[in-house]
């Protein structure tokens, strides 16, 4: 099963609808530090409809103890519109994690940095387009690495 693992993930409709992709991949969800909304909130809610009983999911709150067991225990791939290398390029396995910064301000630079060769992102051919919504990059590079484990 994979992880998806949001990092300071600070817009509560992009943290619910990857919960409810979550839910329907039976991928689990870790949703990490300093959060720009309440777990509660309604938007978050709403949009992982009521679906949040059926999907599973954990809060960490210490962003850097987290990335820590991160690097010493698991197989990650780090998404930053920072990296060269294509997500389509990376061999993806079951157990992965794969780890998404937030919106604001993606994954810290020194992590980065110190993981580089972890690192991949989702090409993009319009210069002026920064980057992709965050649901939306975690649909993109979670099917990719479905479809290479077959997954589902």
């Amino acid at each position: 099963m994979f992880t998806i693992v949001l990092l300071e993930p600070q817009i509560p409709p992009n943290t619910g609808s990857t919960g409810r992709l979550c839910g329907a991949t039976n991928t689990r969800l870790h949703i990490v530090g300093n959060l720009g909304f309440e777990l509660s909130d309604k938007t978050l809610k709403r949009a992982g409809l009521d679906y949040w009983d059926h999907i599973d999911w954990n809060y960490f709150p210490d962003l850097e103890k987290y990335c820590k067991n991160l690097v010493k225990n698991e197989r990650f791939h780090l998404l930053t519109t920072k990296s060269s290398e294509p997500y389509t390029s990376r061999r993806f396995m079951d157990e992965d994690h794969l780890v998404f910064g937030s919106e604001t301000s993606g994954i810290n630079e020194i992590f980065l940095k110190e993981n580089w060769n972890n690192t991949c992102t989702i090409p993009m051919d319009n210069p002026n387009i920064r980057s992709l919504n965050l649901a939306t990059s975690v649909g993109i590079v979670l099917y990719e690495a479905i479809r290479q484990t077959d997954a589902i």
